[in-house]
């Protein structure tokens, strides 16, 4: 009894919300035509939103059963250990359905959009009438902007794009020793393209979703995100001028923007450039922080893109961000010393105390393997930037010059007690703890 009372009452919530979903989906915008139809029997739009309303909540109704393999289904995947290992499992999971009823009520819609959409894609009995279902259940549980709609709902509109049924999209099977089963005479099938009619449902749904506010910040960059890497559906549903013009109307952190021109840069350079410039100069800072995250990946595939993003992204305040730049540029140290020296220079006139040290650890050393003189002074620099904690392995680098270089060890050392006599105490006090040879030298 108790687990049917919870049942009950994530029943009521799904009707509650498929109603509204489909209402919403209808009088926002017109849905898309279907992908698949039969020549003699064409396709009939709906011709109001209450005769929609009633279509679905009269087949929601009488599909008592299909609610419940779908209910189950959700368990199965969603179910929390701790309910599953109750003493009473059933008052347990009553209790969790209660609780948790309207999301796991879009969730059972999500799974009954692919049950419509299954139909409507039928390639040989294509069901129209399920299609403006599935279809509108789809763009209203989307324009609702939840976490649920976003990731349960994502491969039905790439299942739209290629006009075939849920799961069984035409990825490319690509053939080879990996394989248990290969033989010689086996060849690689490549995947299908979409389909010209699922392209234009599609780019319908996704236009639909630009227009809700909810559904433009919460949805949309994850799915284009998503679809960014596709080879087929990236430049068919315009993909680079979508995340484009998102970026121009948000002020919101549009990390999924950068990460869709992260993916686009091996296939579309010229469209990817484009927004990650954009995304350099974003009024949001967790943008422009995710593109000094990812300066180093750039850089394996764009070294011009990479410096120039860097350079954009050196005038910035935030701290965080210049310790990221930090770090690529200590990275630079190791590939193009011309490229380093300059970059480096500017981020220790900063006086950021991290970033400071973050190229101090990734890339100082490696300048001086093959510096050893420093004729950058970057020693004596770095000594006199750094705070006391931060002095220890500046230090340590100082005392391995007098090693390599005593000249330059001691050219180092004046240049230090010239800008600042009570440092330079300090460093020779530290030289003399680590290594009396070198302080010999001074």
């Amino acid at each position: 009894m108790a687990r049917r009372e919870g049942s009950a009452l994530v029943w009521q919530k799904t009707d509650e919300r498929l109603k509204k979903a489909v209402r919403e989906a209808f009088e926002i915008a017109p849905l898309p035509n279907p992908p698949l139809e039969l020549p003699d029997f064409p396709a009939i739009p709906p011709a109001d939103s209450e005769s929609l309303i009633r279509q679905a909540a009269g087949i929601f109704a009488i599909d008592r059963q299909g609610f419940n393999m779908r209910l189950a289904e959700v368990c199965d995947v969603h179910l929390p250990d701790y309910v599953r290992r109750s003493i009473d499992s059933e008052e347990a999971e009553s209790e969790w359905l209660a609780s948790n009823s309207e999301t796991i009520a879009e969730r059972v819609l999500a799974l009954q959009v692919r049950d419509w959409l299954a139909a409507a894609l039928d390639e040989d009995v294509p069901d129209t009438d399920r299609w403006y279902l599935g279809s509108g259940l789809l763009v209203g549980l989307a324009l609702g902007g939840t976490e649920v709609a976003r990731d349960d709902c994502y491969y039905l509109l790439e299942s739209i794009a290629y006009a075939v049924t849920p799961g069984n999209l035409p990825y490319s099977n690509v053939v080879g020793h990996h394989q248990i089963a290969w033989s010689p005479e086996m060849s690689t099938n490549n995947s299908l393209p979409p389909h010209p009619t699922g392209v234009m449902a599609a780019t319908t749904i996704l236009d639909t979703l630009s227009m809700k506010p909810e559904s433009s910040a919460k949805i949309l960059p994850k799915w284009l995100e998503n679809l960014s890497v596709s080879l087929h559906l990236c430049p068919t549903l315009a993909i680079p001028s979508r995340v484009i013009d998102s970026l121009g109307q948000t002020d919101e952190d549009s990390s999924p923007y950068v990460r869709a021109g992260l993916q686009m840069l091996s296939h579309s350079s010229e469209e990817a450039t484009d927004i990650l410039v954009a995304s350099a100069d974003h009024r949001s800072l967790g943008t422009r922080r995710t593109v000094a995250e990812n300066l180093s990946r750039i850089h394996t595939q764009e070294a011009t893109l990479a410096l120039t993003l860097a350079d954009r992204l050196s005038s910035e305040t935030d701290e965080s961000i210049q310790t990221l730049c930090a770090s690529f540029v200590g990275v630079l140290a190791r590939l193009s010393e011309e490229e380093f020296v300059g970059r480096a220079q500017t981020i220790l006139a900063k006086g950021n105390q991290k970033a400071i040290q973050r190229l101090v650890e990734s890339g100082l050393r490696d300048y001086l393997s093959t510096n050893p003189t420093d004729p950058a002074q970057f020693l004596s620099t770095t000594w006199l930037s750094s705070s006391e904690i931060g002095r220890s392995r500046v230090g340590n680098l100082i005392v391995e010059q007098a090693s390599v270089s005593p000249e330059a060890f001691q050219t180092t050392c004046e240049t230090i007690k010239q800008a600042n006599p009570q440092s330079f105490e300090k460093l020779a006090n530290w030289v003399e703890m680590r290594s009396p040879e070198a302080y010999q030298l001074l």
